[in-house]
């Protein structure tokens, strides 16, 4: 399959790579949106990339509101303009070029004024949208796609700024890959974590004890209960130390640890009480090292292992609020380790091996390794030494090679203290995507 690249070169891609897909997924995107140009002609448009297995644009309908009734019509129109098989074809536009041709839509200027390099639009038929591609050749190669549903989102995901109608949709090579496709989404929505744990008495909301809290039932204390005991057991096995600190917080606390410049935002708005300011904390660090610091420690010591089963709670916004995956009060099994520069390789990797034990012993094949690093070239917002972020992002770095585990860089991704890594673990359906790169 030919393919239009941002510099104007054409190579050829296999339908079945992960990077054809996500290029028929944007082209049917912009087929979205010249589709919606038609239809509702005073829309403006923001961003309509393409995602995991699918796309998505947002739209700035004006005072039209649309439904998922509307999605039909709109998908009616897109196999229209699909089937007129309309060449995609790249321009290339001074700044001054793109924003006359774009001066209508406040969205593609705000986008444009920010472009310091050559600006680019594809058109199709009437339709021309800014866009770095790449794209396919014509409309004529989209054939069999669906769209999904609505949400809502803020444009450039500010919530200060207005709210569009997201509208998503996902788009296959063959009629039989987007059967499987659709076929894999019903058994999500069939197994729906939020449903499931209605069902099976696990967990439960209500407004009138506060959004993103969850209440555990019976059943859900019981699976609780045995997943705690499961990780203690294995980091006592590990000669983790447990120890039980406070929900609460003194704002000086988290001064102190660098948390309120670089994390007030997340959390909870403090509470004055008897001259002093409180909080709901978002995580344990401040609080172990406070305990770590309290008694004087021996190199022999080294490595001590302080871990909690913790509560913790962190103002998230109320769109981003999913079941018991992303909620205001939350457990999680914390732990902190403090040693000596020359253990850090050697922490890091005892660390690592737990986590793939544990996701061997649960059956979890699907993860990933994110190794996030300080950008050298923006140091200002991490804590400083230089010496020591070389040596500790060396270290990690070479544990990952020897582990022989996968993983990727992600240059300005660390934390204001230090690199980390991150696990992304998915968990697998009965039936997954007909790519096997995207299961």
């Amino acid at each position: 399959m030919k393919v239009q690249q941002h510099d104007g070169s054409i190579i050829e891609m296999e339908k079945t790579s992960k990077e054809a897909l996500e290029v028929l997924n944007h082209s049917t995107s912009h087929l979205l949106a010249q589709a919606i140009t038609e239809l509702y002609p005073k829309a403006l448009f923001g961003f309509g990339p393409a995602i995991e297995n699918g796309f998505y644009y947002d739209i700035d309908f004006g005072d039209v509101v649309i439904t998922e009734n509307d999605l039909p019509v709109i998908e009616k129109k897109m196999k229209e303009l699909a089937g007129k098989d309309l060449r995609i074809v790249r321009e290339e536009l001074t700044k001054e070029q793109a924003l006359e041709l774009f001066k209508n839509n406040p969205y593609k200027v705000e986008l444009i004024k920010e472009i310091n390099e050559s600006i680019t639009t594809f058109k199709q038929g009437e339709f021309t949208d800014l866009c770095r591609g790449p794209h396919i050749m014509s409309t004529g190669l989209i054939k069999h796609f669906n769209l999904l549903s609505l949400a809502g989102a803020y444009w450039r995901g500010n919530s200060k700024n207005k709210q569009l109608t997201r509208i998503y949709g996902t788009s296959w090579y063959t009629a039989e890959d987007l059967n499987k496709w659709l076929e894999v989404l019903e058994e999500r929505k069939r197994r729906d974590h939020r449903i499931l744990g209605k069902q099976l008495g696990i967990f439960m909301y209500d407004d009138l004890v506060g959004k993103g809290l969850p209440m555990w039932l019976p059943n859900g204390f019981i699976v609780r209960r045995l997943l705690s005991d499961y990780i203690m057991d294995k980091e006592i096995a590990l000669g983790y130390k447990h120890v039980l600190t406070p929900c609460l917080g003194n704002v000086e606390l988290y001064k102190t640890s660098g948390h309120w410049a670089h994390y007030q935002k997340d959390m909870f708005p403090k509470m004055d009480v008897d001259n002093e300011s409180y909080v709901l904390r978002p995580m344990n660090c401040p609080h172990h090292m406070v305990m770590y610091r309290s008694a004087l420690h021996s190199y022999r010591e080294l490595p001590l292992k302080i871990a909690e089963i913790a509560a913790d709670f962190r103002f998230e916004a109320s769109g981003a609020l999913t079941g018991i995956e992303r909620t205001r009060a939350f457990y999680q099994n914390d732990s902190h380790i403090f040693c000596m520069p020359s253990q850090i390789g050697d922490v890091f990797k005892e660390v690592t091996k737990l986590i793939l034990d544990v996701y061997n012993d649960f059956g979890f094949k699907n993860y990933a390794f994110r190794l996030s690093l300080r950008d050298p070239n923006d140091t200002e917002k991490y804590f400083g030494n230089d010496e020591l972020w070389e040596k500790s992002e060396n270290q990690l770095r070479e544990v990952l090679k020897e582990l022989g585990v996968e993983y990727y860089e992600a240059i300005g991704e660390a934390a204001f203290y230090g690199p980390n890594s991150t696990f992304k673990l998915r968990v697998r359906l009965a039936m997954m995507s007909p790519y096997p790169l995207f299961n």
